[in-house]
């Protein structure tokens, strides 16, 4: 009788292996920080997500709704699970069946708790979908995706699922992996963009001139992660460090403006690295903000700070801007340093007479593009500057 109980019980392990066969995955915890109790239930409640997803996307019906977020010319990268979840949202419509099986897949599901509150949790903490790379960045036919979580402890690395036949298994999704895989993320929720636009206006409050020198940042070119797979879409920053004359005692200061927020794609960061011409323009972004909206005469030199946000422990560089009153009057410079959080990806000085006379007239050893000179502040950042004249 003894024997028959053991055999059952190796038949029943077997049964529930079936489909998902866990796999001896070891994941090396150096460079993973300790979570707090909320991070925890978040990174568990993500890999819920990603086993639920991994198994409704192998209907051909859902995997033909992902097109939308894996061809090269989308329009978006990520669907949020509060929108997929909302059937009067326009983009719910869309996504019918991956809706639907969504749902059934977190009803059906084994996890411990109520499943139905994984659906109200994604949703109520701005979780969502997320394809970093297109799927013309593979093999021509490739469909299939690997999903994975965030893994909250770090950006880099973490355990993923896909299928191989009729059994989901685990295996280590990072840069490398999705160099060769396609992937789906399961992303916590982004620093809020909106404040960051909100917050974003120009320094400037010196009255304008005539005529008046608009500079925008017009294309974006980065050839840097600035992280592991799971940072996601960059978050560039691009400040301007100018001077501030003082009319009551004659003195210069540096004054750092309102940073300009650039959500620069994964996928153009991808193209950029590899040298690629065809895909994501050859990583070249289109952004187009005003990052000077009345560049005078008497501001003869200004300095540009470009970096990706992080929340990370400040930092601060020295820098230098100049200031001219008029042809008659001395040049009065200042020096002060510019904070930033994140990964630096350079800081440059520009002369205004400089900058003026090259911006569409480069000189030998300059790159072009849509015919404004290309500008740099280190060798894995550019960026064209249109300047335009309103009178």
């Amino acid at each position: 009788m003894k024997k028959i109980v053991c055999v059952m019980a190796v038949c029943l392990v077997l049964a529930s292996c079936e489909k998902y066969d866990s796999g001896p995955i070891t994941q090396d915890l150096t460079g993973r920080r300790a979570l707090t109790d909320s991070e925890t239930l978040l990174k568990i409640n993500l890999d819920k997500a990603a086993q639920i997803l991994a198994d409704v996307i192998q209907d051909d019906a859902v995997l033909n709704e992902l097109v939308a977020l894996s061809r090269e010319d989308r329009e978006f990268y990520n669907l949020p699970f509060k929108d997929l979840m909302d059937e009067s949202k326009s983009v719910s419509g869309s996504f019918r069946n991956l809706r639907t099986g969504f749902a059934n897949g977190c009803t059906s599901s084994e996890s411990k708790g109520n499943t139905s509150d994984l659906i109200n949790f994604l949703a109520k903490n701005d979780c969502y979908i997320y394809c970093p790379y297109p799927s013309s960045f593979y093999p021509k036919g490739t469909k299939s995706f690997t999903v994975a979580a965030h893994p909250i402890d770090n950006d880099v690395e973490n355990i993923g699922y896909r299928f191989e036949g009729r059994k989901m298994v685990q295996v280590r999704v990072n840069e490398e992996y999705a160099d060769k895989n396609m992937v789906l993320l399961v992303m916590p929720k982004d620093e809020d963009r909106e404040e960051m636009w909100k917050d974003y206006t120009d320094s400037q409050s010196d009255s304008k001139g005539d005529p008046v020198y608009v500079v925008k940042i017009g294309k974006v070119w980065c050839a840097d992660y600035c992280g592991g797979l799971f940072e996601g879409e960059l978050e560039l920053k691009v400040a301007r460090g100018y001077p501030e004359y003082n009319l009551s005692t004659g003195a210069v200061n540096g004054k750092m403006s309102t940073v300009i927020p650039v959500d620069y794609p994964r996928s153009y960061a991808k193209a950029a690295i590899n040298g690629w011409t065809v895909h994501s323009n050859g990583g070249w972004y289109s952004e187009y903000t005003n990052w000077d909206t009345n560049w005078r005469p008497e501001k003869i030199q200004q300095c540009i700070l470009v970096y990706e946000y992080d929340t990370v422990k400040e930092s601060s560089i020295s820098t230098s801007v100049g200031y001219k009153k008029d042809n008659l009057s001395p040049t009065l410079t200042a020096t002060f340093k510019m904070t930033y959080s994140g990964d630096f990806l350079g800081l440059s000085e520009w002369d205004r007479d400089w900058f003026m006379r090259t911006n569409s007239h480069p000189e030998p050893g300059d790159d072009v593009k849509d015919s404004w000179t290309v500008r740099k502040t280190c060798s894995k950042l550019k960026m064209t500057t249109p300047l335009s004249i309103i009178y």
